[in-house]
Parts: structure tokens; sequence; C-alpha cells
């Protein structure tokens, strides 16, 4: 029963923030100010098959200053460390395809940079939603040698992907390669195995 109630709560109070957000940008567009905030809504798809993860989505808002993203998930595996990464292709306009791809990273014309924004250790459900705000230049979690390392330059225009990445089982005994595990792009691999798991492409 209270777990239900809790459940209950959080969806009640991310309803609360998309409704919230919702009128912010309605009120920007009445004042005609709407070119300065955007948000789209993109299903997950599992990255090994194509298929959309049932009962899954990301949202991502964005404005002048940053973007913000609300992503939820399901069919990942219990017990798992599971990271949440941010492709961001600053000029898309470069890409050698459309949707961009991770080997675009190479072309400095795409100002591109892929960022940590969070991870978790997966429960009994198989699920796990992530959420960050990102401003404009913040390079916290960049993986290093990928692209140009810039962070979000262009809010309004960049391509942006949300990916999660499997670390395999959590080391719940060694604080430190969880540690790992939650912030690096190959966390606690070897011995486990990683790999991306699902990705939301949001374009502009």
């Amino acid at each position: 029963m209270k777990k239900s109630a809790l459940k209950s709560f959080a969806i009640f109070g991310f309803c609360t923030l998309l409704t919230t957000l919702s009128i912010v940008i309605n009120a920007h567009g009445q004042s005609g100010e709407s070119d300065h905030s955007r948000i789209s809504s993109r299903p997950v798809v599992f990255m090994a098959t194509g298929a959309v993860t049932p009962s899954a989505g990301s949202t991502l808002f964005r404005n002048q200053d940053g973007v913000f993203f609300s992503f939820y998930t399901t069919g990942l595996t219990n017990g798992d460390a599971v990271t949440i990464w941010m492709a961001v292709f600053n000029n898309p306009e470069f890409c050698a395809t459309s949707p961009c791809t991770p080997a675009d990273f190479a072309n400095p014309a795409v100002n591109g940079t892929l960022l940590n924004t969070g991870g978790k250790v997966i429960g009994p459900d198989g699920s796990a939603t992530y959420g960050a705000f990102r401003l404009v230049g913040d390079t916290t979690g960049a993986r290093p040698g990928v692209g140009t390392g810039n962070g979000l330059v262009k809010p309004l225009s960049a391509e942006i992907h949300l990916v999660t990445r499997s670390h395999g089982p959590a080391n719940l005994m060694d604080p430190i390669v969880l540690a790992q595990q939650l912030t690096m792009f190959n966390g606690g691999c070897p011995p486990n195995t990683c790999m991306n798991v699902h990705a939301s492409v949001h374009q502009r």
C-alpha cells in the first residue's frame, strides 16, 4: 500500500511538472517569444533491434540557457548499474547522416560532446527514470577524447540523443567501483561488459 501511494505521488508530481512547464512555454509563445523555448517528446527504442520500448519515452525542454530532459524506460536488468548519456551535436547540418551517429563526433564542424547525466542501480521492475538540466557550456561529465568537448553550445538547434548504457551487475561491495559504474563510460568494464541499451533522439 505504501509503495503504491509513493508511486502515485511520484507520477502526480511528474505530471504537475509537465503541466507547469507547458504553461510557461505557452506563456512565452503568447508573448511572442516562442523562438526562445521549445519542447519535444520522443519514443525510446532498443538500440540492438530498433524496436520501440513499451511504456517508455523522453521529453526535452529547450530554452536559450540550456536544456532539461526527463527520460523513463523499462526492460532493464534488475541489479545492473545503468547510466544515461547525452550526446550533443551542436551543428547537426554537418553530420554525415540524419540523424547523427557516433561517427560524427570525429568531425570538428559538428562540435559534438558526450556527457554523463546520471546513473542508478536498477530495481526488480526493470524500469528507470532519469532527468537533468544542462546549461550552455557545462562540460561536467564529458567523456574525454570524444568530439570537441565544448558541451552544449546551441540549445535551441542542437541534435540531442539520450542513451542508456548498462555496466553489468552493480558492485555494491566496492563503493569506488560502483561510483565508476555510475559515472564513467566504461566504468566496471572489464570484468563486466558495458553496452548501450536504449536511445531517444531529439532533432531540432
